[in-house]
């Protein structure tokens, strides 16, 4: 017999192994075999089956696979089908991405690993009237159409788990199982607890940061059937369900479903996609839905449900801008972050009254850079073109993107100069600038530093659940979906930073990180208010959330500029990414590229190609890189013009990395 293979390496093709049936056993599509590759081993996946012999070059001979991979770790058809479709529409060889879906240390069992068993214990809640008329929507709508996607909007606090608590119920008690997708690791574990109290059923966390004997223990667990809910980031899409019944995408707008490395997925559309070909519904659930989806409401295609009032019947919290131009400011030789005197009168007045607070500063470390105050020398990256962040405790300088590591210097490596100081701040200066502003303050940190394992996020999330701190500070870990009933100031550090950012979806991206974040706050009995400092308090993101412009006028106006500007969802848009290191060639290889692509284009040739143009980061890992943006007006347009400029890199010797749907610079 003779077998075509995918390998987890960055190639397009396959690669012919002879395969003996009688001696390794029956072999199929989606099974996994052992095979030799150059002069090592690897595990590839059998993408088709012959009796007939491949044509080979002359000269070349055909090897043969070592072995089969027991079948408990074969990929399931419909998965197989998944990592077919985000291949061709991510641009991605299939057999990268098939190793997305396969199980940790695929072919070697590890072990039963168990999970802690759940501390939190809730009771269950009865649906509200809203809740009950949007349920009911869906199973009506399910029963005469099965694969039908819904929309479900409702504000921070209005109880939207607990739909999908009743509606995972309803699925479990016809024998199928259900997926719910969450935007960050964070919040796996507290959905997980109170799904499974709500359920009675055994529920299996997903994400990387879980131990690699937990993550294969519950892949098999689930394929097997002895699970049948998983709750999980991005990568639990693939999880190996043979009777999945429903996807739930909770917190559907979350930029963090897109995954920014090698497999350039987006789980939220991979979900649909997976839903769409098993004929099972899908759920989409957000406080502040994308425009992507929002225009798929508009065109018909989901059915938009929505609940407009808090469950525990308390209104939103009140929201005060705090300006950093005209409000006194705490001026402190130990205090680096910009806080106004009025933010922390009332964060102190919130910690006497034994209440809690949230603190928004979406930057990690505790210097942003290391300043040479004689010659204006900045310490920057060897590998990068970005300052290093400064690490005060660690007495170390970090890159946030090759991770490259060094001391902080003694003296300035320009001018010799001793007057070295750190510039700008971070959550790691902030915790201690607090704890010199306020009483009576007892901080924890959440963020990617501070976090570094399944076990230490518990760790802080109970203990502030527990009241053993009445501040926790963080970055985007805890703008989404947390539930602490004694917080009732949320704080947002420097609203500028999400406000400027360069990106078409800056707006937008605002708006939801900061009604997401605003929503922490006052979600029990106690009222609410969130204090936000900023230096341009004029936007118009910020006029929505005080309500004095209108949310539906903003949408409306930023699907009508991007339908001129021919930007998503109005486009399939892609970026092309040309890596080398030599800048000077990388700038004329890829402006000859450009140009030879701009001739092919008949139409809007200037509108739809944008570049190249220096990346934002210009230099990453040594490398230097120029980007080109398309906006395809079809799939099949993507494709092909894809498949143009890898042909083009190929031939100019370029390295290239295709980005469809970017969502970050």
């Amino acid at each position: 017999m003779y077998i075509k293979v995918a390998v987890p390496r960055p190639v397009d093709s396959f690669f012919d192994y002879e395969y003996d049936d009688s001696k390794l056993g029956v072999i199929t599509q989606g099974d996994l075999v052992e095979i030799p590759f150059g002069r090592t081993k690897l595990v590839g996946c059998v993408m088709e089956t012959s009796q007939t012999a491949p044509i080979l070059p002359p000269g070349i001979k055909i090897r043969s696979a070592t072995g089969k991979i027991d079948s408990d770790f074969s990929i399931t058809p419909d998965v197989y089908k998944l990592c077919q479709f985000g291949s061709e529409y991510y641009q991605y060889p299939i057999g990268e991405a098939f190793f997305v879906a396969t199980a940790p240390k695929v072919g070697k069992k590890l072990g039963t690993r168990k999970e802690k068993p759940s501390t939190v214990v809730r009771g269950d809640k009865t649906l509200n009237e809203e809740q009950a008329l949007a349920l009911d929507r869906m199973l009506t709508q399910i029963s005469v159409k099965q694969d039908s996607v819904f929309l479900l909007e409702g504000i921070t606090g209005s109880g939207k788990t607990e739909v999908y608590i009743d509606l995972a119920k309803t699925v479990l008690a016809r024998g199928k199982s259900v997926l719910i997708l969450v935007p960050e690791i964070a919040l796996t574990a507290q959905l997980k607890d109170r799904f499974e109290h709500a359920l009675g059923e055994k529920i299996a966390l997903w994400h990387s940061a879980l131990s690699d004997g937990l993550r294969q223990t519950q892949w098999l667990k689930v394929k097997q059937g002895e699970i049948k809910v998983v709750v999980g980031a991005r990568s639990a899409v693939f999880a190996p369900f043979h009777d999945l019944g429903l996807i739930v995408v909770d917190e559907e707008h979350d930029q963090t479903y897109k995954q920014e490395e090698r497999f350039r997925y987006h789980a939220r559309d991979l979900a649909l996609f997976r839903a769409k070909f098993l004929k099972i519904p899908t759920l989409l659930g957000s406080a502040t839905p994308s425009l992507e989806t929002l225009q798929k409401v508009r065109e018909m295609r989901y059915t938009h449900l929505t609940l407009t009032k808090r469950y525990s019947t308390r209104p939103l919290p009140e929201i005060k801008l705090i300006s950093l131009l005209e409000e006194p400011l705490i001026f402190n030789d130990q205090v680096k972050t910009p806080i106004a005197e009025k933010t922390i009168k009332l964060m102190q007045e919130t910690i006497d009254r034994g209440e809690q607070i949230i603190v928004f500063l979406n930057r990690r470390g505790f210097s942003q850079f290391i300043l040479c105050k004689d010659c204006g020398w900045i310490k920057e990256c060897k590998n990068c073109s970005i300052s290093m962040t400064h690490y005060q405790r660690k007495n170390e300088l970090r890159c946030h993107v090759c991770g490259q590591k060094t001391q902080v210097p003694d003296a300035c490596e320009s001018c010799h100069s001793h007057e070295l100081e750190g510039m700008g701040s971070g959550t790691e200066s902030l915790e201690d600038e607090l704890k010199l502003l306020l009483t009576g303050a007892k901080i924890l940190r959440l963020d990617r530093d501070q976090v570094t394992s399944q076990k230490r996020l518990e760790e802080v999330l109970t203990s502030f659940r527990d009241l053993e701190a009445n501040i926790l500070v963080g970055t985007q870990m805890l703008v989404k979906g947390h539930d602490f009933p004694k917080v009732t100031c949320v704080v947002v550090m420097m609203a500028d930073m999400l406000l400027k950012w360069p990106d078409f979806r800056s707006s937008e991206r605002a708006l939801q990180t900061l009604v997401q974040v605003s929503g922490r706050a006052g979600r029990a009995e106690l009222p609410g208010q969130v204090l936000i400092q900023g230096y341009d308090l004029e936007h118009p993101v910020l006029k929505i959330l005080k309500g004095e412009a209108s949310h539906d006028g903003f949408i409306q106006e930023e699907l009508e500029l991007r339908q001129h500007l021919h930007y998503p969802p109005f486009s399939r848009f892609v970026r092309y990414r040309f890596e080398d290191q030599d800048a000077h060639v990388l700038n004329k290889k890829t402006e000859k590229i450009a140009k030879l692509l701009r001739s092919g284009l008949k139409e809007e040739g200037e509108a739809r190609l944008m570049g190249p143009s220096e990346a934002l980061l210009f230099r990453a890992n040594h490398q230097y890189r120029f980007d080109l943006y398309f906006k395809a007006q079809s799939v099949q347009e993507l494709f092909s013009f894809s498949q143009r400029v890898k042909k083009m890199a190929l031939a100019e010797e370029i390295d290239l990395i295709i980005d469809v749907d970017p969502y970050s610079s």
